[in-house]
């Protein structure tokens, strides 16, 4: 082949790739779908059937979620890890949202009945949860409010009581029946220091006590929502200080 054939002939292929690429690019139809990642524990891997089915949910609930809630994307990355860890008092399935394009998943392997059990009782409900989260705002290194056991309480209570009203069950299985209203007080009178404890004051408090943010928020988010009319929607677009005054609280000068 002489120079000049062999450069006719690079250039006619340079040609096709670029066509190539761009006619691939103008059909891809997976360019904004979610991606996901499955990662399995120290001795147990999720099998393909729950990979496709956990898929399958993942893709219905977004689409739910978007009827709520319109500019949320499709292009979010999906981790979903496989812990070694009792995750009972949630019904098998925790979750994080770290950014608005990144959500954590955990599926516990020894829940009682099984991973495709805890599939059945509480994928749906954590991922209603944490997309509520990216379509608030309220992401672990992205978070667009500031500190404080009270502003975590309402963002958190919002996401528990869109996620029970879109999955049809409630987050958690809790003991007790607190004085909620004692609660909100306790939670408004404390300091904004007092987010250095969010683990105490969101998860397990030292005098027993489960939870006390998430719960507290829903019930204050559902308080509002019967005092105001408003819907969980229409309640996730208003301020945090806000969503306290429709519930008959005073919150800080600042949210």
């Amino acid at each position: 082949m002489n120079r000049i054939t062999l450069i006719s002939v690079l250039i006619a292929f340079a040609a096709f790739s670029t066509f190539t690429a761009i006619a691939s690019q103008g059909s891809n139809s997976t360019a904004n779908d979610p991606l996901f990642t499955f990662v399995p524990s120290e001795t147990a891997d999720f099998t393909a059937e729950q990979e496709n089915r956990i898929k399958k949910i993942t893709v219905k609930v977004i689409a739910k979620v978007q009827k709520s809630f319109p500019s949320l994307s499709n292009k979010i990355n999906f981790n979903f890890l496989m812990e070694d860890r009792d995750l009972t008092i949630v019904n098998g399935v925790a979750g994080r949202a770290d950014r608005a394009n990144s959500i954590e998943i955990n599926i516990s392997s020894i829940y009682a009945g099984g991973v495709d059990k805890a599939i059945d009782d509480s994928l749906k409900r954590t991922l209603f949860h944490e997309l509520h989260h990216i379509a608030r705002g309220w992401l672990v290194l992205e978070t667009k409010f500031g500190y404080g056991i009270d502003i975590a309480a309402i963002n958190e209570g919002l996401a528990e009581v869109y996620s029970e009203l879109e999955a049809g069950h409630s987050n958690a299985n809790y003991t007790g029946n607190p004085d909620f209203d004692a609660w909100t007080k306790e939670i408004l009178a404390l300091p904004v220091q007092a987010h250095s404890e969010y683990a105490q004051w969101m998860f397990q408090h030292s005098d027993g006590r489960q939870a006390i943010g998430y719960r507290t928020g829903a019930w204050i988010v559902k308080k509002a929502m019967a005092a105001s009319g408003k819907d969980i929607e229409e309640l996730t677009q208003m301020s945090v200080k806000d969503i306290y005054a429709a519930a008959g609280y005073k919150f800080r000068n600042n949210d």
